[in-house]
């Protein structure tokens, strides 16, 4: 007996569904697979990528630690191929929660020194960094690598290095000669001529033919010079509409073609350098640590020795017990400082004595100048600091009968304090050795400054010409709204009348940080000061390395040479 044709068909029906379904179940199933699969690549894809930028932000950071540690004093490897360990701090400083990262840090040459034909010394190395970004959960992890090459330069072989905004608008003319760097931006203008007398003007930020405080443009020319040419071109010639400068849409080619090389600011690759912090200058910052002459709170040590003060006998012999001339050291004189608004309690340290030199009174009452112990720093540097002064006042170091500092090693001599430092009268003039003085603001008294004049009007404080041959680090309080710094051309601070009178220094101008004492505002005219002629030029004895002051600071450049992912 044979079944019905219906039972047959409904048969198929079910075969042919149970088929079906079974089909659309795999098809099902391998689509979800495939898209499971999917979601697990575009997750592994994401965690590949948020690695791999990781390891790279990584290695930029323990770059930019190893440019400050290396200008803030800190020993790099010795050998060609020495690590450097633990330059980044913990990795949760850059990487994301989750994550751990593991890096490395090892020099691919010894340092070598690259010496200009002006005599600039450069000291070049090469570093691999290695940072490896791992994700626990899985256990996968990316490895980027990045080559450097690390530059670094002395400081004071620029005629001005700022790490702020660089502002230069004297009101007379004014020619300024030597390397200029900015990290920021610069600012150019002046009210007569401006010569920048220089085949490096350089800016990690713009560059601008305007003020900074309120964007105006002065009537004055700035010029700079061509070192293609080897003449000098302006900043706004016949036929500019507008000053060539970063606000200009051409600013990229033609600044190279005006200057010929001269200038270049951030579009044309300059990069910001690394530099000793404020810190440094702290009494327990390096500078004090290295110091073998060290003043504070108006007692003097060498070498870790307290130094005792004595009045020479009619024989010319200091009591028994002392060991320096009476008067080398002072801390009662103070004098009013009308930009701060305050009085200033001076630790006045007399140069000339503490190089030894004394008088005393023979028995015939005729004064005789006598040398004794030279204690001016055999290593070069003076460390000077105050702590203990009047509420209501402000603590300053002021060196005086600096006009020939008479090391007896040679070395010149570099002064820090986180302190004010003023310098009165003539300083280094004769006999010009290598020196420095790096401060928390560096203020200049002509060699006609009286302390007794100081709270009076102007007019009786009159300065009179003097000579200062010295490199600065000074602090600055810096441009704010429309309160002006009192840019390059006050950065040394003025307290008497110095009209018709000039100010002649050799040296370099150098700002790394912010004043933290001296903080009172930039202010002109009135009872505060006016400005000397300046005849300021870059000192190039110190082109030649032998003649830079001692602790000179680098200035540190990190280049990328190659990066990869392994």
């Amino acid at each position: 007996m044979t079944g019905s044709p219906k039972a047959d068909k409904s048969g198929a029906v079910l075969i042919i569904t149970f088929l079906l379904t079974a089909i659309l179940s795999v098809l099902a199933a391998a689509t979800i697979q495939l898209t499971v699969n999917e979601y697990h690549s575009a997750n592994r894809a994401m965690l590949t990528a948020e690695m791999y930028y990781l390891a790279e932000a990584g290695t930029e950071k323990i770059v930019y630690e190893l440019a400050i540690k290396v200008a803030n004093y800190q020993s790099e490897p010795a050998g060609a191929t020495d690590a450097w360990p633990a330059l980044c701090g913990q990795e949760t400083d850059f990487c994301s929660s989750g994550f751990t990262m593991d890096h490395t840090c090892r020099s691919l040459d010894a340092e070598a020194a690259e010496v200009q034909p002006s005599g600039i010394v450069s000291f070049k190395r090469h570093y691999q960094i290695t940072a490896q970004v791992t994700d626990p959960d899985s256990g996968s992890s990316v490895t980027v690598n990045q080559v450097i090459a690390r530059n670094k330069t002395y400081a004071f072989q620029h005629a001005v290095f700022y790490t702020d905004d660089l502002e230069i608008l004297p009101g007379p003319s004014m020619t300024l000669s030597g390397k200029v760097h900015s990290n920021r931006d610069i600012y150019l203008d002046t009210g007569a001529t401006l010569t920048v007398d220089t085949d490096y003007l350089r800016g990690a930020g713009n560059i601008y033919k305007k003020r900074k405080n309120d964007g105006s443009e002065s009537s004055g020319d700035v010029r700079i010079w061509n070192k293609a040419t080897s003449s000098y071109r302006s900043m706004r010639e016949a036929g500019d509409i507008d000053p060539l400068d970063c606000d200009r849409g051409d600013w990229t080619d033609e600044s190279q073609n005006r200057w010929g090389g001269t200038v270049k600011s951030s579009i044309h690759g300059v990069t910001s350098l690394a530099t000793p912090a404020v810190a440094s200058i702290q009494p327990d910052g390096y500078y004090a640590g290295k110091a073998d002459v060290k003043v504070i709170n108006g007692q003097i040590y060498a070498n870790g020795t307290l130094l005792v003060e004595g009045v020479p006998d009619a024989d010319g012999n200091l009591p028994p017990g002392t060991d320096i001339p009476a008067g080398t050291v002072t801390t009662t004189s103070s004098f009013y400082n009308w930009r701060e608004g305050k009085f200033v309690r001076m630790t006045t340290i007399d140069v000339e004595k503490l190089a030894g030199w004394g008088e005393y009174v023979d028995a015939e009452g005729t004064v005789i100048k006598k040398q004794f112990t030279n204690y001016l720093p055999g290593n070069g540097l003076l460390y000077a600091t105050r702590d203990t002064f009047p509420a209501a006042e402000q603590p300053g170091i002021r060196l005086i009968n600096g006009s020939e500092i008479q090391s007896s090693s040679g070395t010149g001599l570099t002064v820090v304090s986180n302190n004010p430092v003023y310098v009165q009268g003539d300083y280094n003039a004769t006999a010009k050795k290598p020196a420095a003085v790096i401060c928390d603001a560096f203020n200049i008294l002509s060699n006609n400054w009286d302390d007794t004049n100081s709270p009076g009007g102007l007019a009786s404080r009159i300065a009179a010409e003097t000579t200062v041959n010295t490199a600065i680090i000074s602090g600055i309080v810096p441009t704010v709204g429309g309160v002006y710094s009192g840019g390059l051309e006050n950065l040394p601070r003025f307290h008497e009348s110095w009209s018709g009178k000039t100010l002649h220094v050799r040296g370099s101008f150098v700002v790394l940080w912010d004043s933290e004492t001296a903080t009172g505002a930039w202010a002109y005219g009135g009872n505060y000061y006016k400005a000397p002629g300046r005849d300021w030029h870059y000192d190039t004895d110190f082109n030649n390395s032998a003649n830079l002051p001692a602790f000179t600071p680098f200035a540190v450049e990190t280049r990328r040479v190659a990066l990869w992912k392994t």
